[in-house]
């Protein structure tokens, strides 16, 4: 997110930190539009080929708002329930322009989105014929597991080839391939996925690699999908930023050797989140309270883990900074945690800081990706607003704050 200070605070395209807070509360997600679609158009140019698409995975952030933005850059979108698939609907993705790919569905989801007519990547054996058992018409894709060995990310529990729940093992494609035709079709595609927030490209090209030799099995596949995983670099200090453009020569290296030994011509695609928008976005809040115990000092602000799970979830580092009266005197190291009964409700341990006190307001970096989204009531609180600063420099509410009447309004009493 782009900010910059004055007048001893930071301002994000000319509205300050304060004028935010005051008018729309902490703490708050606040968007970058202009970085959101910066991502969008670097992600666009990635590949030179005429036959290459980019889904934006949704499941990062779905805001209605931002998936409009999103669109109107030329991405596609993929869905993972569906309460995506009709968020996205919302935001005017046709059906040409939505990939389905969820997981463990029940049969009725497989019902709705049969009727919908929008293209299906299935990941198992039983759900693959419970699909065509209901819509035997359909040409599905198969999400493959390339094994152990594959999988990359910043956590384990972001790693999603191997021992995971998710794609069918290489060995069991035969037989998905045969039951497709017993039931009348065919499957026209295969997509892999092999974890998250990876910044060396390496094993991404390898597990690429092996899905376009598996591919030359099954002459009938029109479309290769290599999922995504890009990261960013939330610790900019010792963290390097993706490599793009060695990325993409070496993939439409392999993407044009491929065809030109094959002589087929498939609809190629990746399905990044996170790097479309975890940059663009931040979260201001308020300082509440500080002491220090055992010789810690504490900085206990508004936002807890319910509001960005990450730093407790995946141990996520996101860098903290102060966002009003930036020259407070010296610097302390603080342990910044929220407001959640927990010990673990930190957001960051061992943070230089300049002085805080109560009032004063942090900002927490590149929480767009996996932050709001994955925001929960817990403790009964409700969830924070979302504000887009648009590239006119205006700040518009896209979600407004939860109040307590909206944690009463779905329970019988």
């Amino acid at each position: 997110m782009i900010f910059q200070p004055l007048n001893n605070e930071l301002v994000f395209r000319g509205i300050s930190a304060h004028r935010l807070a005051e008018e729309f509360g902490t703490p708050l997600y606040l968007y970058d539009e202009e970085i959101l679609r910066k991502n969008c158009r670097q992600l666009q140019s990635l590949s030179q080929l005429d036959n290459f698409t980019v889904y934006y995975s949704a499941k990062a952030n779905a805001n209605i708002a931002l998936l409009k933005i999103i669109r109107e850059e030329g991405l596609r979108v993929d869905a993972m329930s569906l309460g995506e698939l009709a968020l996205e609907e919302a935001a005017g993705f046709t059906p040409k322009e939505i990939l389905f790919l969820g997981n463990n569905l029940k049969e009725s989801d497989l019902f709705a989105v049969s009727q919908k007519k929008i293209q299906v990547c299935l990941d198992s054996l039983d759900q693959l014929k419970r699909y065509l058992d209901l819509a035997p018409t359909t040409q599905p894709y198969l999400r493959v597991n390339p094994g152990v060995g594959f999988g990359a990310g910043h956590h384990e529990k972001v790693i999603t080839a191997g021992k995971v729940k998710f794609g069918i093992e290489v060995p069991q494609l035969a037989q998905a391939f045969r039951l497709a035709k017993e039931k009348g079709s065919e499957i026209k595609g295969l997509m892999l996925h092999i974890g998250s927030l990876f910044l060396d490209p390496t094993p991404w090209l390898t597990a690429i690699a092996g899905l376009l030799e598996l591919a030359k099995q099954f002459p009938e596949v029109d479309y290769l999908d290599f999922g995504g995983g890009i990261g960013v670099p939330y610790n900019r200090q010792n963290e390097q930023r993706f490599p793009f453009q060695e990325f993409g020569d070496k993939l439409d290296l392999l993407l044009t050797a491929w065809m030109k030994e094959t002589g087929r011509a498939p609809q190629f695609a990746i399905e990044p989140g996170r790097f479309v928008v975890a940059e663009a976005g931040a979260t201001l809040c308020e300082v509440q309270s500080v002491k220090t115990n055992s010789g810690v000092h504490f900085a206990g602000t508004d936002c807890g883990f319910n509001f960005l799970l990450r730093p407790e979830l995946y141990e996520a580092y996101h860098e903290i900074i102060k966002a009003n009266n930036l020259n407070s005197g010296d610097k302390l190291r603080y342990q910044v945690t929220g407001n959640v009964c927990e010990s673990g409700d930190n957001l960051g341990k061992d943070r230089l800081l300049a002085k805080l006190a109560p009032k004063d307001l942090l900002l927490i970096r590149d929480t767009g990706a996996y932050g709001h989204v994955m925001a929960s009531n817990y403790n009964a609180m409700p969830r924070p607003a979302e504000v887009l600063i648009t590239h006119k420099g205006q700040a518009r509410l896209i979600r407004r704050r939860e109040n307590i009447a909206d944690l009463l309004q779905s329970q019988t009493i």
